[in-house]
C-alpha cells in the first residue's frame, strides 16, 4: 500500500524500500534472483522475463527453420536424383530393348526385299538350300542380337533357316535347317556355311523334330497374305522350355502371297539386361518386363535370380511350358509382394488390374508410391512398342535406401540445432540477468537523483544521515 508520501512501500515495488524518514529510497541490495521472483510474483514482469521470452523462441525458431528448410530443399533434391536415376535406367532398357528389336526387324525387311526381287527363288531344293546359305550372312554379324534367320512357304509349309548357337569360347556354331516336303533336316556348320555334320535337333533341344507342315504355325497366322508390307510380332511363346518372339514379314513374288520371312530371338537378354541394370544402382529394386495383352499381361523378364523367383508354369518333368501373367504372380504374396502391391494399385483403375489399360493412360502419375513390408518403394514404368510388339517395363527402388545418407545426416544436424537452441537459451539467460541488473543499479540511481541525491549517484561524499548506504557501482557516473 502507499505511504503517507505517496511513495510505494517495499511490497509494492522489489526495488524499492522507505528508510527510517519516510523517504522512497532504492534498495541498496544488488539486482537478485530472490527479486526477480518476487516481482513475477506481484504480477510485474520484469525486463529479464521479457527479453528472455523474446529470444528464447526467436533462437529457437530461426534454428528449426534453417533446419527444416535445408532438409525439405535436400529431401526434394534426393528424390528429384532418385527419380532422374530410375528415368535413365529406363531409358536405358528401352534404348537396348529398342536397338535390338530395329535390327531383327531391319534383317527380315530385308531379306523379304530379296525375295521380291527376285534374288531369292524357291523352285527347286537347291535355290532354297542357297536361301539358307545367304541367310547365314546376315546371322553371322548379327548373332548376338537374333538367334535366326528363317521361312515358311505357303502352301507348301516348308520351314527353311539358319540358327546360331553360342559355343562357350565367345563364339558361335550355326544350324541350317533345310525342309524337303515335310521331312526336315539340320546340320551343324561354322559360319563360312561350311556342314559340319548331320545333326538332330535332339542334340541341343530334347529330341524335338520339325517334320511337319508350318503353313499354320503361329509366325504365319498373323500375317496379312494380302498385303506385301504386312509384318506382325508374335505373342511370347515357349520352344522346349525357352521363351522366344518371333518377327516376320509377307514375301511375296509376281504379286503372289509364297510365305513369310522371319526371325527370332530367345527372352534370355530380357533377364540379363535387367539384372545388370538392377545390380548397377546402389539401392534395393526390382525391374519387371511385362508383354502387355488385351486379356493379359505376362511376364517375359525380371531382375531376380531365376532359379529362385521363376517365371514360368512348369510340367512334371520341370520344362517350362508358359509365362505366368500379373494377376498369378499377384496371387503369390510371399514370393513377388511388390508386383501383389502393384496389382492391387491397377485394380482401382481396371477390374482386372490390366497392366496395359494402366500404362496408357495419359493421366496416370508418372510415379508412385508402394508401401511393401520392408519400406516404401517409389515404382516408375513406360512401354517398349514395335509394330504389334507392346512391352511394359517397371522398375520399383526402396524410398529409404536412397534417403539413408540423408536420415544419418539429419540426425546429426538435429543434435547440432538442438545444441544451438539450449545454448541460445542459455545465453538469453545470461544476458538477461546482466542487463536486468544493469537497469537495477541504473534505477537506483535515478530515484537518487529524483530526491536530489547528486553526491551519492556521483558517489562523492555520503550524507550520513540519510542512512542510505553508499552504492558499490554507479551506471550514471559511468557515463
Amino acid at each position: 500500500m502507499a505511504n503517507s508520501t505517496g511513495r510505494a512501500s517495499t511490497t509494492d515495488d522489489p526495488n524499492t524500500s522507505v528508510n527510517s524518514e519516510g523517504k522512497r529510497v532504492v534498495s541498496a541490495d544488488d539486482w537478485s534472483w530472490s527479486r526477480f521472483t518476487k516481482a513475477i510474483k506481484q504480477g510485474r514482469f520484469p525486463v529479464g522475463l521479457l527479453l528472455i521470452m523474446f529470444i528464447i523462441p526467436l533462437s529457437a525458431g530461426v534454428a528449426i527453420l534453417s533446419w527444416g528448410l535445408t532438409y525439405t530443399a535436400a529431401l526434394s533434391s534426393a528424390s528429384t536424383l532418385a527419380n532422374s536415376l530410375q528415368e535413365q535406367i529406363l531409358a536405358r532398357i528401352v534404348s537396348e530393348f529398342t536397338f535390338r528389336i530395329h535390327t531383327l526387324e531391319r534383317s527380315t525387311d530385308q531379306q523379304s526385299r530379296n525375295w521380291h526381287d527376285g534374288w531369292f527363288s524357291k523352285a527347286t531344293d537347291a535355290d532354297k538350300e542357297k536361301v539358307v546359305d545367304i541367310l547365314i550372312n546376315t546371322l553371322a554379324p548379327n548373332a548376338d542380337w537374333y538367334t535366326s534367320q528363317h521361312f515358311t512357304l505357303v502352301p507348301e509349309g516348308e520351314f527353311w533357316g539358319i540358327n546360331a548357337f553360342p559355343d562357350g569360347n565367345g563364339s558361335f556354331l550355326y544350324g541350317p535347317m533345310y525342309s524337303y516336303g515335310e521331312n526336315w533336316t539340320f546340320w551343324m556348320s561354322d559360319e563360312d556355311g561350311n556342314n559340319l555334320e548331320l545333326a538332330g535337333w535332339e542334340i541341343y533341344n530334347n529330341s524335338v523334330r520339325m517334320n511337319c507342315n508350318g503353313a499354320n504355325e503361329i509366325w504365319v497366322s498373323d500375317i496379312d497374305k494380302t498385303n506385301p508390307k504386312s509384318a506382325a510380332w508374335t505373342p511370347v511363346y515357349l520352344f522346349e522350355g525357352i521363351g522366344y518372339q518371333t518377327h516376320t514379314h509377307a514375301i511375296f513374288q509376281g504379286g503372289n502371297f509364297i510365305g513369310v520371312q522371319g526371325a527370332d530371338f530367345t527372352l534370355d537378354f530380357v533377364h540379363d539386361l535387367l539384372k545388370k541394370l538392377a545390380a548397377a544402382i546402389p539401392y534395393r529394386g526390382y525391374i519387371y518386363a511385362f508383354e502387355l495383352g488385351d486379356t493379359s499381361d505376362v511376364m517375359i523378364g525380371s531382375s531376380l535370380d531365376v532359379e529362385v523367383y521363376d517365371i514360368y508354369e512348369r510340367d512334371s518333368n520341370a520344362t517350362a511350358i508358359r509365362a505366368l501373367t500379373l494377376p498369378e504372380f499377384a496371387a503369390n504374396a510371399s514370393g513377388w509382394e511388390s508386383l501383389k502391391v502393384l496389382h492391387d494399385h491397377l485394380l482401382q483403375y481396371n477390374s482386372t488390374g490390366s497392366l496395359l489399360y494402366y500404362i496408357t493412360r495419359p493421366d496416370r502419375p508418372a510415379v508412385l508410391e508402394l508401401h511393401l513390408s520392408d519400406g516404401v518403394y517409389i515404382a516408375q514404368m513406360t512401354e517398349v512398342i514395335s509394330l504389334n510388339l507392346h512391352w511394359g517395363i517397371i522398375h520399383f527402388v526402396r524410398r529409404d535406401d536412397i534417403l539413408e545418407e540423408l536420415t544419418k545426416s539429419n540426425r546429426k544436424i538435429i543434435g547440432i540445432v538442438a545444441g544451438v537452441v539450449v545454448g541460445g537459451i542459455l545465453a538469453s539467460v545470461v544476458f538477461s540477468y546482466s542487463l536486468s541488473r544493469a537497469l537495477h543499479k541504473i534505477t537506483r540511481d535515478l530515484v537518487l537523483l529524483s530526491d536530489f541525491q547528486f553526491k551519492d549517484v556521483l558517489q562523492k561524499d555520503l550524507d550520513k544521515g540519510s542512512g542510505m548506504a553508499r552504492p558499490s557501482f554507479s551506471r550514471i557516473a559511468e557515463l
